[in-house]
């Protein structure tokens, strides 16, 4: 029978549990739109725990709460999981009609909108970046007054839409919201019209963290701490994490963090909260209230032993868990780099596999597949995960071994191997001198 309804279809996340929860125990709401446009009647045949997939519009839609409301009954559901960003509210609406533990609806509207997550937590002494809601590149203009900023959608996922200027004059200003309010993601959002808004920030300096935690009613019961990479320029894609990170004084991470939790009220779940760390201290830069992305989910399990979402599972249902308090070793990921053009090969996958430390090796793009440039996360066309005794070692393996695969597209007359070697080597040699800012 099953136990779990997750909201959102996360191929990570049932691949990750599918040998460590029973069988036929996971039923996944999710748009109708997308299990067509993502094909996931097919993706769904090789995982042994899922019961289903039943269609459901919970995007900024209400057909959610009857049809999970009508399986719970049938069921009766332990736990409910966001499978992905845009499932979190509904998520916590349907824990919080099941009686079941979850973010809470209230915390839930917050971390899904970045603007009241911004005035929430500068109330509870959060350090923010200034910011302002933005209706068109006029707003930007003035909001800048020339200088540096950040446009982005409030309530959106991925990087997708994020501009970060060096200059906020008009026809910076213009060409940064064309590309953020025109910004698409056709397999992860529904065909119907969708309500976007829009900020403007203060762009910050310094390098990038995150926060991974597991929460119980209020309470951290366990957390952790990861670096990021990000490429230069105006699109902030992150190319990079490994962990455990120890930036910034001791007891920083932790202080943010539980601030945080008190700021937006949240009960049990997961958060994935990113930082820039500023000559001031710690800013937030946003926060997931859900597993977080990027195989960063993975990067934990291998540096402290753990099984972090069946214990998110476990944590939702009610259960005991227990958790390591400290990490066995590092670990990274490293994504895989390529120039754009129509792929004609890819080398040296299995030379990387064959690397010290190297869990894992995946490339998406195959012979005749497109590779494009970076716009979002959904653009980056593999990774490389790798283990170390610490983070440091972790990430010079993983970015070998992800130096090691060559994806050769045609670029007019020419290949693009060697182009793309170039391009990883320029793109780590200014994120190791700049450092990440948005």
């Amino acid at each position: 029978m099953p136990r779990t309804l997750m909201v959102g279809f996360n191929e990570a996340y049932l691949r990750s549990i599918d040998a460590r929860v029973p069988q036929r125990s996971v039923v996944v709401l999710e748009e109708p739109d997308i299990i067509r446009k993502r094909g996931l009647a097919e993706k769904a045949t090789p995982f042994g725990c899922l019961a289903g997939i039943v269609p459901a519009e919970y995007q900024q839609a209400p057909a959610f709460l009857e049809v999970g409301t009508a399986i719970h009954q049938a069921s009766g559901f332990e736990a409910v999981v966001p499978g992905l960003e845009y499932g979190v509210q509904a998520a916590a609406a349907l824990a919080t009609k099941f009686g079941l533990p979850g973010a809470t609806e209230g915390a839930a509207a917050i971390l899904r909108d970045k603007a009241l997550l911004r005035a929430t937590t500068a109330r509870a002494g959060v350090r923010n970046p200034r910011w302002a809601h933005a209706g068109s590149a006029k707003d930007i203009v003035a909001f800048g007054r020339g200088g540096p900023v950040v446009v982005k959608p409030a309530n959106r996922e991925a990087s997708v839409g994020v501009r970060v200027l060096d200059a906020s004059g008009p026809a910076d200003a213009a060409a940064a919201w064309q590309a953020t309010v025109t910004a698409r993601e056709y397999g992860q959002v529904p065909d119907r019209e969708l309500s976007w808004h829009y900020l403007v920030e203060e762009r910050l300096r310094g390098p990038e963290y995150s926060v991974e935690a597991l929460v119980r009613d209020g309470e951290v019961i366990f957390a952790n701490v990861t670096e990021k990479a990000v490429i230069p320029g105006q699109l902030p894609v992150e190319l990079g994490h490994c962990m455990p990170a120890d930036g910034g004084t001791p007891g920083v991470w932790s202080r943010c963090l539980r601030t945080l939790v008190d700021a937006v009220e949240f009960g049990t779940g997961m958060l994935h909260a990113e930082w820039i760390l500023t000559a001031d201290g710690p800013a937030l830069v946003e926060c997931a209230g859900r597993c977080p992305g990027d195989r960063i989910a993975d990067l934990i399990d291998l540096a402290y032993g753990t099984r972090i979402r069946v214990a998110l599972i476990e944590l939702l249902a009610g259960r005991p868990v227990t958790l390591p308090r400290e990490p066995l070793r590092g670990s990274a990921i490293r994504f895989i780099t390529a120039p754009s053009g129509r792929v004609v090969r890819v080398d040296g996958v299995d030379a990387a596999l064959a690397m010290p430390g190297v869990h894992d090796v995946s490339v998406r793009l195959a012979a005749g597949a497109e590779a494009k440039p970076w716009l979002s996360s959904w653009d980056r066309p593999g990774h490389v995960l790798a283990t170390g005794v610490d983070a440091s070692q972790a990430r010079q393996r993983a970015e070998a071994a992800a130096a090691a695969v060559r994806i050769v597209t045609e670029i007019g007359t020419e290949t693009g191997a060697e182009i793309g070697a170039e391009i990883g080597a320029e793109i780590g040699a200014e994120i190791g001198t700049e450092g990440a800012a948005r």
